[in-house]
């Protein structure tokens, strides 16, 4: 489990994850409260879901309920993921794209080492790097 901090959105990248996001999300949110005092009274969360990578929750306060904690949860399955890499010469079993002065890689099997340590670029930007980079 990684996690950034991007203003007030809290995003978690969960690797090789195959547990009904239901339960993804209570784990995620006991682990946030207990190990990292993080807590609200109400959860706006956004799950995208790869089947090579596993599960990135983007998490922010949501309203308040006065019956407990309330979930707000949205859940997009089958979704894109790109990674950027250095040398794209090492995946060439990947679809590879160039753009912006960098490379791109989409993989076709979980590569544990490439998910903790490059920049995964998911949602709209996926499609802007298809759409005007270069396949290679």
């Amino acid at each position: 489990m990684r996690i950034e901090l991007d203003n007030d959105l809290y995003v978690v990248y969960l690797y090789n994850y195959d547990k009904d996001i239901k339960n993804i999300v209570k784990d995620v949110i006991y682990k946030l409260n207990k190990y990292y005092d993080i807590s609200y009274d109400g959860y706006n969360i956004k799950a995208y879901i790869n089947k090579y990578f596993g599960v990135i929750l983007e998490i922010k306060e949501g309203y308040f309920m006065h019956n407990g904690i309330n979930i707000d949860l949205k859940v997009l399955k089958d979704t894109l993921f790109l990674y950027e890499v250095s040398d794209p010469l090492n995946y060439l079993d990947s679809d590879i794209y160039y753009y912006d002065n960098k490379f791109y890689i989409s993989i076709k099997k979980p590569n544990i080492g490439l998910m903790e340590n490059s920049n995964i670029i998911y949602k709209e930007d996926v499609y802007k790097i298809i759409g005007k980079g270069i396949k290679i």
